[in-house]
Parts: C-alpha cells; sequence; structure tokens
C-alpha cells in the first residue's frame, strides 16, 4: 500500500494551468483598455484650453508685478519695463521688463534685473500693452495698463486684463 503523502500532486494540471491563463488574459485586456481610454481621456498637450489656462496665468502674473510697480521706465505695444520695491535686500529697485518680439509664434519674455530673458510664455500670436495715465488734481496719477494676451492661434485662447496704477510719474 502506498502513504497518502506520496499521493500528493507537485504541480498543476494541463487544465489548471489553461484555465489561469484564460482568466489572466481576460484580466489583463481589461486593464489594458482602462488604460487605453484613460490616456484618451488626458488633454493633448497643446490645446486651446491649456493655451488660455497658460494666458491668464502669465497675465495674471504680469499684473501682479504690475500692481507692485514704482514707476514704469520703458513701454511700447509690445513691451513694458518697470521697477518695484527691493526683493532682495540689495536696498535698490527690482527693473522687470516683459517682451514680444511681435511675430506671431515667437515667446514672452521676461527678464529681472538685467540677467537674460526667460520665457514665460510660449507660441504668442498677440501681446499688446496700452497705457493711459491720467492726472488727478495735482497730486494723483492714475495709470491704466491694458494687457491683451493670446497664445497660440486659437482666438479662443485670448487674455486681457487691466491693471490701474496709481502715482506713476508722467
Amino acid at each position: 500500500m502506498r502513504n497518502d503523502a506520496q499521493h500528493r500532486r507537485r504541480g498543476f494540471t494541463l487544465v489548471e494551468m489553461v484555465l489561469s491563463m484564460a482568466v489572466m488574459t481576460v484580466l489583463l485586456g481589461g486593464i489594458s483598455s482602462a488604460l487605453v481610454i484613460a490616456g484618451r481621456a488626458m488633454p493633448d498637450r497643446v490645446t486651446p484650453a491649456k493655451l488660455m489656462t497658460d494666458g491668464y496665468h502669465v497675465a495674471d502674473q504680469m499684473a501682479t508685478e504690475l500692481y507692485a510697480a514704482q514707476t514704469i521706465t520703458a513701454r511700447s505695444a509690445n513691451s513694458i519695463s518697470f521697477t518695484v520695491a527691493d526683493r532682495n535686500a540689495d536696498s535698490n529697485p527690482e527693473t522687470i521688463q516683459y517682451s514680444w518680439s511681435g511675430i506671431a509664434g515667437q515667446p514672452l519674455n521676461r527678464q529681472y534685473n538685467g540677467a537674460s530673458a526667460s520665457t514665460v510664455l510660449d507660441n504668442v500670436y498677440q501681446f499688446n500693452l496700452t497705457c493711459v495715465t491720467e492726472v488727478i488734481g495735482s497730486s494723483t496719477r492714475v495709470t491704466l495698463v491694458n494687457i491683451t494676451l493670446q497664445a497660440g492661434s486659437d482666438s479662443a485662447s485670448r487674455v486681457d486684463t487691466s491693471v490701474q496704477l496709481l502715482n506713476q510719474p508722467l
């Protein structure tokens, strides 16, 4: 007579292996389908919505820095240079410049204290600045800076914002 310990199986039968492989195939197929669907649901890198969001971010950054401006030192339709209060504890005001070449598809650059310019927004199709200064009374000056920014060729990615500055030099 054989001992029960000798009759134990040490492996899987062919039917068990085929069945487990079939179940794993179905599971992996479902997981891969879910990944493909999730990948298609993600927006493209350069959609009009993303360009508009990037444009709003840059316009907000510019408006925040302009709001803190002490003086506007230079301005044109495609660039603006201004000083803000000391930010690095050297007792000198900081100079910030935003500029665009005026050529569609070129980047909008920001320069800080004369260092090399860094790109803050790629693929700019429109960047216009208009500044209107009004003198109210003898001691109060109000400067209104209107920023128009279009990132990408889609007109839906256009951003308009305005900043009001008090007591700017004429």
